[in-house]
């Protein structure tokens, strides 16, 4: 067995050259693409994207967010740096909430045709007692349609729908029942073509529940980012003036009891 391998002087010697060479970027465009690299990585840009979530969200397209957000601010001391990141990550989380948002709302709508065809199976399992314009349809559709290979029998049926149809033929009798058949089958599609509209347009929204939890959410992240970008805003005006710099003032008048005023 051998021991470590040894490092001669003209190694050793070549080494300190190499670093004495690689002391970094030295023009002002070098030392600009690398001013906001201790930030990118961060303690807080590290912990927004954890292990856990490394397969499902790119640091690289938070890194991109959080070297845009610099370039803007230009966070000049290790606190402003830390402000910063907290802007991005609240816009990292607030991404995140929309993409459940609209998960919620997919999830939905993937859900509508299962949901349709069991209340039709439980209609026709308990019928109304009040049939619905789809069951008139399906009703005089049935009728005629039994009805049609028997002349006599399609003729009463006709001339009960249309006393005019006693002094058409049967040839024509049999026309006008196809043609009926035909607008009945396009007025029932467009009923159902008419509910499917309707139940997509109920559910571009998660449920009530989720919503006004998601709702809850967004508005805390932006009253947080509101915070954080008076704060950096005030830093910024302190350092520009040299001294301090009163807190912006921010009136809320959310929830407010109108009504007791009026009695």
């Amino acid at each position: 067995m051998t021991g470590p391998k040894r490092v001669t002087e003209k190694q050793l010697a070549a080494n300190r050259a190499n670093a004495q060479r690689s002391t970094g970027p030295r023009t002002p465009e070098g030392k600009a693409a690398v001013r906001y690299n201790a930030l990118t990585h961060g303690i807080l840009a590290k912990a927004v994207i954890p292990d856990a979530l490394e397969p499902y969200e790119s640091h690289e397209a938070f890194d991109q967010l959080l070297t845009t957000l610099s370039n803007a601010f230009s966070p000049s001391n290790s606190v402003e740096e830390l402000l910063v990141q907290q802007v991005a990550i609240i816009y990292w989380r607030l991404a995140r909430l929309y993409r459940a948002e609209a998960g919620a709302i997919a999830r939905r709508q993937d859900e509508c045709a299962h949901d349709l065809a069991r209340a039709a199976r439980w209609a026709e399992r308990f019928p109304s007692s009040i049939p619905s314009a789809a069951d008139r349809i399906r009703a005089e559709y049935a009728a005629l349609h039994a009805v049609l290979g028997s002349p006599v029998e399609l003729r009463a049926h006709m001339e009960a729908l249309d006393p005019g149809f006693c002094v058409v033929g049967d040839d024509g009798i049999h026309k006008a029942a196809l043609e009926r058949l035909a607008a009945l089958q396009a007025r029932h599609s467009d009923l159902l073509a008419h509910r499917q509209a309707i139940e997509d347009a109920s559910r571009s929204l998660p449920p009530v529940d989720t919503a006004l939890q998601y709702a809850r959410y967004e508005g805390a992240l932006q009253r947080r980012l509101d915070r954080i970008l008076s704060r950096l805003e005030r830093l910024n005006r302190r350092r520009g003036s040299g001294g301090a710099v009163a807190p912006a003032r921010h009136i809320d008048v959310t929830d407010v009891d109108i009504t007791k005023n009026q009695e």
